[in-house]
């Protein structure tokens, strides 16, 4: 009897005895699971979950908040239609109250 060919993603056993899971997402590109799993059954579950997301809409990039929050936000300012002085002090205000502490941080983080 063949084996069932899977619809969705990809199982793999990695050396270790642990079970990769990996999908193709709406961008195309093969995204891996986060963490590896003990079990298939656990790796399965995790892939029908992301399965789920991706057909109701709920899908989000995992790599989309890997952007450092200073060029996040000062990006964000750029793109609003904002006027003169509450673009200055949007700019005045990420300079010197949240660059220093956040300008590096990642936005996921």
């Amino acid at each position: 009897m063949a084996a069932r060919r899977r619809q969705f993603g990809r199982v793999r056993k990695l050396p270790s005895g642990r079970y990769q899971a990996r999908y193709v997402g709406p961008d195309g590109l093969l995204r891996p699971a986060p963490d590896t799993f003990r079990t298939k059954r656990d790796a399965d579950a995790w892939l029908a979950d992301k399965q789920t997301e991706m057909r109701r809409g709920d899908w989000h990039d995992p790599d989309a908040g890997k952007v450092p929050f200073g060029s996040y936000a000062a990006a964000w300012i750029a793109e609003r239609e904002l006027t003169n002085t509450t673009r200055q002090l949007y700019g005045s205000l990420l300079r010197h109250h949240l660059e220093p502490t956040f300008g590096n941080v990642n936005v996921t983080d």
